[in-house]
């Protein structure tokens, strides 16, 4: 099963309606009755997007405002994605797929065939590259998909 950027979000990010749909995957995940892969960049991507919404709760402003006033802002929550990130790592049957040159060359097809964003393409790709048929995410982007299956819906 792959691991999306969105299943991350809602496991460390409580949302009643998705973390209570997400969680028992990852409870699966770390007991080993199922094995998840991810890109590289899901990292990037939750670590980002955590950061975003820690300083936007704190400060209540646009989270670019704050980071253009003062970029030291962001050590304020280091401790908080470096725990997120051993989190992360302490999934055994977790395999972390790097991105490359092969991945990244397909983004213009993927984005005609199947209108998505870039970082989606990476994802496809990802999946695609290790014969991968389901997604665990809230991202309906993927729905539609020949040969994908979304497992939980948003």
């Amino acid at each position: 099963m792959y691991f999306d950027a969105s299943a991350f979000h809602f496991f460390f990010r409580y949302s009643k309606s998705k973390t209570e749909l997400i969680r028992p995957y990852f409870q699966k995940l770390q007991e080993g009755k199922i094995t998840g892969i991810t890109s590289s960049l899901t990292f990037d991507e939750l670590y980002y997007t955590l950061l975003m919404r820690l300083i936007e709760e704190k400060y209540s402003k646009h989270p670019s405002q704050v980071l253009r006033e003062n970029k030291y802002v962001i050590k304020e929550f280091s401790t908080k994605l470096k725990q997120v990130n051993e989190i992360m790592l302490s999934f055994n049957n977790l395999q972390i797929i790097l991105v490359d040159k092969n991945i990244v060359g397909k983004i213009p097809l993927l984005m005609v065939e199947y209108n998505l964003l870039p970082r989606d393409c990476i994802h496809l790709q990802t999946m695609i590259n290790n014969s991968e048929k389901e997604i665990l995410s809230t991202d309906g982007d993927f729905d539609g998909i020949a040969g994908i299956k979304r497992v939980i819906s948003e």
